[in-house]
């Protein structure tokens, strides 16, 4: 299978996409409206990206495309929009991917596949080399992958001071950190080879969980994450780019397949465009709220590029070896062969 994603590489994503498309087959679209969900509160990044793209298809098809946004997971859980999309009942996303039907695309938080800005951007933009791969897989599951949506460079909140943190080679035992419980296979043996003592909690526990200290602190998340969802019981923000956060705009295969010909272009052209922009512009989101956050008296800590490569020389050595069941040995070998380069 994954013998001929170098070549895909080369081709870029877009072209695939268009001829899986194209064999499905299309019919007139007039007057369709496109239902889409995603995570995000109102007013959110996410939701003005997501209305962007809903204003561009619009304008850009003459009116005959109409996107529906509903923001705030109004449609369901993000797993279950995940079914949905593939049952065609909701025709687009932003959001996760579900390792629920393959657990070889927990490669889509997998740490240290970016350490900063431009690796991320070269990775997992459209037709990157990750992003190809993630396409591939997802695409048996009639998903469409369209596009990217950039959430920034996860880092960890912790209720309390952190000793050493820069130290890939510290003991931090004494720290509990949750894990989400579908990134177990990956952020267990990352933050274990950190130094750092793991549990798996909900996200809508974590609050709480920290505030009555039952848990010391959480990885999983973003800048973002910390400003909106944690304000007040983080009082350490380690920025140590485990994984680059990604939600990606998806669409079903059969509502994608509904549409002309020229419709299913502009959608995907819009799409690109816009993910492109949005890799322009999260690397100052973040930083935008790493300052709220040192306003707000939390101690940020940031890295250098020979300290972040530091921490992920550890992991890729020393924890990637455990991770290699839950992508599977082609994928593994493609992965750290690339890395290796």
């Amino acid at each position: 299978m994954f013998s001929k994603l170098n070549r895909r590489a080369a081709l870029g994503a877009t072209t695939a996409l268009f001829v899986g498309l194209a064999s499905l087959g299309s019919v007139a679209s007039a007057g369709t409206t496109l239902r889409l969900s995603h995570l995000s509160p109102p007013g959110s990044d996410m939701d003005k990206w997501a209305h962007q793209f809903a204003d561009r298809v619009s304008a850009e098809t003459d009116g005959e495309i109409n996107v529906r946004i509903f923001p705030a997971s109004q449609l369901g859980d993000w797993e279950e929009v995940y079914e949905q999309l593939s049952q065609g009942s909701v025709d687009l996303a932003i959001q996760s991917i579900s390792t629920k039907f393959d657990s070889r695309l927990a490669l889509t938080w997998f740490p240290y596949t970016a350490v900063d800005y431009d690796s991320a951007r070269e990775a997992w933009n459209t037709g990157g080399f990750l992003f190809n791969i993630v396409d591939e897989l997802v695409e048996p599951q009639q998903i469409n992958v369209l596009a990217p949506y950039a959430f920034g460079l996860g880092g960890m909140a912790v209720g309390k001071e952190v000793d050493d943190p820069k130290n890939p080679d510290a003991d931090h035992s004494s720290l509990k950190i949750r894990v989400w419980p579908s990134g177990v296979p990956t952020h267990k043996p990352t933050l274990e080879r950190l130094g750092y003592s793991t549990t798996t909690m909900p996200w809508a526990e974590l609050y709480t969980g920290v505030q009555t200290g039952v848990i010391d602190g959480m990885v999983g998340g973003v800048p973002e994450n910390a400003v909106r969802d944690w304000n007040g019981v983080v009082k350490t923000w380690l920025q140590i780019n485990d994984h680059f956060e990604i939600n990606w705009l998806l669409g079903s295969a059969m509502s994608m397949a509904n549409l002309s010909d020229e419709d299913r272009a502009t959608v995907l052209a819009v799409a690109k465009d816009l993910a492109t922009q949005r890799f322009d512009a999260v690397e100052a989101a973040d930083n935008a709220y790493l300052d709220q956050l040192r306003e707000s008296g939390v101690t940020v800590v940031t890295y250098s590029r020979e300290e972040i490569e530091a921490l992920a020389d550890a992991v890729r050595s020393d924890a990637w070896p455990a991770m290699k069941g839950e992508i599977g040995d082609e994928l593994y070998e493609l992965i750290t062969t690339h890395y290796a380069n």
